[in-house]
């Protein structure tokens, strides 16, 4: 009996014992288990919806980069659709002008400025012919005719570089092409224009043809060393500052 009491007592020590380390294992240890599981569950979360949101960045960032990408390679082929097309003829047109003023300066110590006169003309060569018809018993007959013959050199004028731009007005800026329509106009009335003489309104006509041909012609040459600079070629700074030619 005494045996069996002591034992009883050794199970309820043993019992006591047990329960005492369960109750510190979990108060103490448990909750900092939780405490840890959730952690990394949080953690776990974190990194998925951070990844989602990387993933987001990188897609927008892709899409934008590619309409920027296709923004800068329809400017680039625009830009040398103008110049191929437009810019480097009326430019030529425009060089053989300042070319004359150089020249005369060289021939003649004539000193022509741009404000004096912002586009220099080459007149068209005139030529006359002298024709004797003669018959048997009748006095000679001489007949003299005359002519203005065009040459290339001729053919660079301000009309034919209005014609021009209007022609390729799909390549031209919007403000070129307004100079251009307008001078064509303005020339139709202006002094220098014997078939369209309209004296009520020439003094008018005058001034505008004056004023829009010397904006037109440093319309061209800004726009053309804009243009070159954008292709990323040689172009001239102060003729892009100033809108005159260089030489």
């Amino acid at each position: 009996m005494e045996t069996i009491v002591i034992v009883c007592s050794i199970l309820n020590i043993i019992i006591i014992i047990g329960c005492f380390f369960a109750t510190l294992l979990v108060k103490n240890y448990l909750p900092s288990y939780m405490d840890e599981k959730g952690k990394n569950l949080a953690t776990k979360e974190d990194i998925k919806e951070i990844t989602l949101k990387t993933e987001e960045v990188q897609k927008e960032f892709k899409e934008n980069f590619e309409l920027f990408t296709s923004d800068v390679h329809f400017k680039y082929d625009y830009y040398y659709k103008q110049y191929c097309e437009l810019y480097s003829e009326i430019y030529g047109i425009i060089i053989q002008s300042e070319y004359v003023r150089y020249f005369m300066k060289l021939s003649d110590d004539k000193n022509i400025t741009f404000e004096e006169a912002p586009f220099i003309e080459v007149s068209k060569s005139h030529r006359t012919t002298t024709k004797i018809e003669w018959k048997k018993g009748e006095e000679a007959k001489t007949t003299h005719h005359s002519e203005d013959i065009s040459t290339p050199i001729s053919e660079f004028n301000k009309m034919k570089l209005c014609e021009h731009i209007i022609q390729k007005s799909y390549v031209a800026s919007p403000e070129l092409l307004k100079l251009a329509v307008s001078y064509r106009y303005a020339n139709t009335y202006y002094g220098g224009n014997e078939s369209g003489k309209h004296y009520s309104i020439e003094d008018t006509a005058n001034d505008e043809e004056f004023r829009l041909i010397r904006e037109l012609v440093c319309c061209i040459v800004k726009e053309y060393n804009f243009l070159r600079k954008e292709l990323k070629m040689e172009f001239n700074e102060e003729e892009l500052n100033s809108g005159i030619i260089q030489l």
